[in-house]
């Protein structure tokens, strides 16, 4: 059996999964705000029933922080940040005796998220990126979560000339769902959120 734990401070809660044999079995809202609509639709978009296809990423993008309580061996975490601190700069990084213990407690569900991550930390050039260590990447993951995501939707954006801010008419013209999905990923980017307005839904920019 494995539990999760997707955490939200906006909701003050937390909404917890159980799988068993990789399956989703049974999940409890803890939320103490209610679910709006639109929040309830951006949960079920990501929600998985098979753990293999759980992306910690796509849980982030919607602002729920993502706890495993069966978290691996920060040993091996250790060793493949020095693995890439060394490709990146020649010299090899010195661990301290505590960066071990942060890793073990990284909130992911696969190994692989945190081979993305690590690689998108030595490519990120923000200020808050520097200088590369392992303390820096733990206590700046909400910050390179948000910058992975929009480096996606920055990259969507120039495939399909995306504008900035929402057109009504540019989402009429998406000719696949892939599209449609992109633009709204570079809406969300942008602070914009779905909203109804009298029958008409509609997206408007979360002050």
């Amino acid at each position: 059996m494995r539990k999760l734990i997707l955490s939200s401070k906006k909701l003050q809660g937390s909404l917890i999964l159980v799988y068993e044999n990789g399956v989703l079995k049974s999940f409890v809202n803890e939320f103490k705000k209610p679910l709006n609509a639109i929040q309830e639709a951006e949960i079920k978009r990501v929600l998985q029933f098979n753990f293999s296809n759980v992306n910690a990423l796509d849980y982030a993008a919607i602002g729920l922080d993502l706890v495993s309580y069966n978290a691996k061996s920060g040993g091996q975490r250790v060793a493949l940040f020095c693995k890439a601190y060394k490709q990146k700069y020649g010299n090899s990084y010195l661990v301290s005796g505590k960066e071990g213990a942060l890793l073990k407690q990284f909130p992911l569900t696969h190994e692989d998220d945190f081979e993305k991550i690590v690689a998108a930390y030595f490519e990120c050039n923000e200020w808050w990126a520097s200088p590369k260590n392992i303390s820096g990447l733990v206590t700046r993951i909400n910050e390179l979560l948000q910058w992975i995501i929009v480096s996606k939707n920055d990259s969507a954006a120039a495939k399909w000339h995306f504008p900035n801010g929402y057109s009504k008419t540019r989402e009429q013209e998406c000719k696949t769902n892939e599209e449609l999905q992109a633009y709204w990923k570079h809406l969300r980017a942008q602070g914009y959120k779905k909203a109804r307005v009298g029958i008409v839904e509609t997206w408007i920019k979360d002050v």
